[in-house]
């Protein structure tokens, strides 16, 4: 039933369309909650969850207490009645997930991206993962809704191709339509966004819908970016400023930044500018366990510097506190301006020793100046998974969010 919300629909469709999706965010839910939020009567109310009952897509998770009475329905959606494929692509790795209706991860595939990498490789590797999960996990391919891809490179709307391919180790992803190319290998429905942005939608779909309406999603990787929740609704980034964020100014004196200003803090926060201070700073003589894995300094990459985090090396672990102090600073600028009431930290760095508690404990001593904002700034839940998470959170909302973000 869930493939017959798309689109134009009957009255009827549209009132199960309404309950369903306050089901999913609100669930477990009582019938009587439900009719005061949709205005329904009691008996329309209840013919109609009958029928999404019956339909296998809720069911009572038997959690209601009694007050003495008959113990009240308390309604869920069933999580495996349908599946989703959400895929976030970036220069270091692809992730493929198989995902259920609560958005939990029930299988994961990944592809480091080396030379052989291209377009087509990758896009190839994205589908062969698709039919190995379903088949693996004994599901139709006529359960699945779709597949939802993320991306960090900003995308050309028309084309439906990364604009900025330059990091990506190999070539082939110039004109190269995403959205295409995977419905006709793979004949579902595939929609494309930005990863920030999904990873925005989320974090708030899976722990913080019932607890705000303004949330904000940041994080450092090969770029710095932020997404937004507004009033309950994902804030588009248009004329591509996704990363507007990492453009902030931290230092007007400070270091010169690719879009030609200085002190922006994609120049200290950034992983490119992380890999560059460490090769400064071991030309100028100072000790890494690097110097063990590399012949020539200019070869470190960013899978070096992030396995010597691992192993507390002093000099990355140095220039990653300062790199998080400057994001801290960021933050809080950030903070002041939009005021959200949740800020969640993710992406690479993240997991990595000292860069989220430095950035964190930073931007909250800025805050102090404001002791009743009470602005919670978190780590997120799933650092590595959630913009593969908020692809397929994008899918589902295709057929059950009347209007989405």
């Amino acid at each position: 039933m869930l493939k017959q919300f798309e689109g134009l629909t009957s009255p009827k469709t549209k009132s199960l369309k309404l309950l369903y999706s306050l089901v999913r965010k609100l669930g477990p839910v009582r019938i009587n909650t439900l009719t005061e939020l949709t205005g329904y009567k009691h008996v329309t109310c209840a013919r109609l969850l009958d029928e999404l009952v019956q339909e296998g897509l809720i069911y009572d998770s038997g959690t209601g207490e009694s007050s003495g009475g008959r113990k009240p329905l308390m309604y869920v959606i069933n999580p495996d009645k349908y599946c989703l494929i959400g895929v976030e692509i970036t220069s270091l790795y692809t992730t493929v997930l198989l995902l259920d209706l609560k958005l939990n991860i029930i299988d994961v595939a990944k592809l480091k991206m080396e030379l052989q990498c291209t377009g087509e490789y990758t896009l190839n590797f994205v589908t062969r993962c698709v039919n190995e999960l379903l088949a693996k996990h004994n599901i139709q391919k006529d359960k699945l809704l779709g597949i939802g891809v993320g991306v960090i490179d900003s995308i050309d709307e028309e084309s439906g191709a990364i604009i900025n391919s330059h990091l990506f180790p190999a070539g082939g992803w110039d004109h190269l339509n995403i959205v295409d190319y995977l419905q006709q290998q793979n004949d579902t429905h595939v929609f494309l966004d930005n990863g920030t942005n999904l990873a925005a939608l989320a974090e708030y779909r899976n722990h913080y819908w019932n607890k705000t309406d303004n949330l904000i999603f940041v994080s450092s990787d090969m770029g710095i970016r932020c997404g937004t929740i507004l009033q309950g609704r994902l804030v588009s980034n248009k004329n591509e400023m996704a990363d507007a964020f990492g453009h902030v100014i931290v230092d007007v004196h400070g270091r010169l930044c690719s879009c030609g200003a200085y002190g922006c803090l994609q120049a200290y926060s950034s992983l490119p500018a992380i890999r560059n201070e460490v090769v400064r700073q071991l030309k100028r003589g100072h000790f890494s366990f690097l110097q063990e894995k590399v012949d020539d300094v200019e070869d470190i990459d960013f899978h070096h510097i992030l396995n010597a985090l691992e192993q507390e090396d002093p000099l990355c672990l140095e220039v990653v506190r300062d790199a998080a102090y400057y994001f801290g600073i960021g933050l809080s600028n950030l903070i002041f301006l939009m005021r959200p009431n949740i800020v969640i930290c993710g992406g690479t760095l993240v997991p990595k020793p000292l860069f989220y508690e430095v950035a964190s404990e930073t931007a909250q001593n800025r805050l102090m100046h404001y002791p009743t904002s009470n602005v919670q700034i978190m780590k997120s839940t799933t650092a590595y998974n959630i913009v593969a998470q908020g692809a397929g959170c994008m899918v589902l909302d295709y057929f059950t969010e009347e209007l989405l973000p």
